[in-house]
């Protein structure tokens, strides 16, 4: 059976028309599926929780149908105690997850994938925890600069407003601008692998990284891998705002890892500590204001439909 969640309101209502297509298509054809539409954020976080249960079966797929945010809230409700086979059909503007992954943008060609699959991958589940919450990520989680934008990206019509223009792609770069050149800096101390402590002082942000790129397109970690139960980390500090301007501009081709501000870590845990409280993300999506958080892998990974 197919159970299908679904984000109608993603990408400024693409979600909506995206699932007008791939429902007629299940019907056309007479594939069983249940689906569930999403109301509210969060909404998908339950419908997850819900669904995989104590009535899921092995031979159960859900599918999902939405943007990042909507694969983030879906992984957030999994119970990762039972073998879970994912399927996701891309709506939303950034889609780094697929992009690192090499899941189809095309719609149709993304359900042809789910039904008649070739490549079923692992996919590492991300998890970060502070004194007061956890939340799970796929693609990354961060703090500092790169999470002050997706906070105000969440509540900016820019985003709105570029959706509608299909070009949603530029939003990060809309607001990372001024965000660079206002944002706090602050020292992180990070123990990885509980081994010595490392500090960075006047560090722009860090991420935390379980797929190459971040915010439509940002190949911050070149090398990380969704199957390698590594986490790879990049830090920003220690230079001027215009200097950290040209390695985010770097970034976009992978070229930034070899210029100064720019160090990359790789590790299967790691615990941050900021001496100020900084914006947290996970992939994209808020997880507070933070100074203190941990981060790691679900000890059970999903198994994923590449093509």
């Amino acid at each position: 059976m197919y159970h299908i969640i679904v984000n109608p309101r993603s990408s400024s209502g693409r979600g909506a028309r995206i699932w007008t297509l791939v429902h007629r298509e299940l019907q056309q054809n007479n594939i069983p599926f249940r689906a569930s539409l999403t109301r509210s954020r969060g909404h998908a976080s339950r419908l997850a929780a819900e669904l995989t249960g104590q009535g899921w079966s092995d031979s159960d797929t859900l599918i999902v149908i939405g943007g990042d945010g909507t694969l983030n809230e879906v992984l957030d409700g999994l119970s990762l105690s039972r073998g879970i086979t994912v399927g996701y059909i891309p709506t939303g503007s950034g889609n780094d997850f697929a992009r690192s992954t090499g899941i189809s943008t095309d719609p149709m060609e993304a359900l042809e994938h789910i039904l008649h699959p070739s490549v079923i991958r692992s996919l590492d589940v991300g998890s970060v925890s502070s004194p007061n919450r956890k939340d799970r990520f796929a693609i990354s989680a961060g703090i500092g600069f790169d999470a002050a934008i997706c906070h105000e990206a969440l509540a900016s019509p820019v985003k709105t407003f570029l959706n509608r223009l299909h070009l949603g792609k530029l939003t990060y770069a809309a607001l990372a601008v001024r965000i660079l050149f206002t944002c706090p800096l602050a020292d992180f101390t990070l123990s990885p692998d509980g081994g010595r402590s490392l500090t960075f002082q006047n560090a722009y942000f860090a991420a935390v990284m379980n797929l190459p790129y971040e915010g439509g397109g940002l190949k911050f970690c070149p090398r990380a891998r969704p199957d390698d139960g590594m986490l790879d980390v990049l830090i920003v500090s220690g230079v001027s705002r215009l200097r950290a301007a040209l390695l985010l501009v770097s970034a976009f081709a992978g070229r930034h890892t070899r210029l100064r501000g720019s160090c990359l870590l790789r590790c299967r845990s790691l615990k941050l500590t900021s001496t100020l409280a900084l914006p947290v993300h996970t992939d994209g999506e808020s997880a507070g204001i933070q100074s203190e958080l941990s981060f790691s892998l679900e000890s059970k990974p999903v198994r994923m439909i590449i093509s």
